[in-house]
């Protein structure tokens, strides 16, 4: 995976006190039991961390992991490339 499941990971870990070992990329985010409120925080923090800001509709409890990170690299791919 990329940097920037890395810096999700962390965010998991250090913020939302999950368990290493119960992060993985195919893990939704309602299986780590983030509600609206640490979806919402969940964003700000990534946002804050890698500089893009994540869609509402990419950071729903039926999201995966994987689909964050997809998302994000995306989002950090187009930044580079914009001026």
């Amino acid at each position: 995976m990329t940097d920037t499941y890395d810096v999700i990971r962390s965010v998991l870990t250090t913020t939302f006190r999950i368990p290493d070992d119960e992060i993985s990329p195919e893990r939704t985010l309602e299986q780590l039991e983030l509600d609206s409120l640490a979806l919402a925080e969940f964003a700000l923090i990534l946002q804050e961390r890698l500089e893009v800001r994540v869609d509402e509709e990419h950071a729903t409890r039926a999201t995966t992991l994987a689909q964050v990170t997809e998302h994000l690299d995306t989002l950090r791919a187009q930044s580079v490339t914009t001026p």
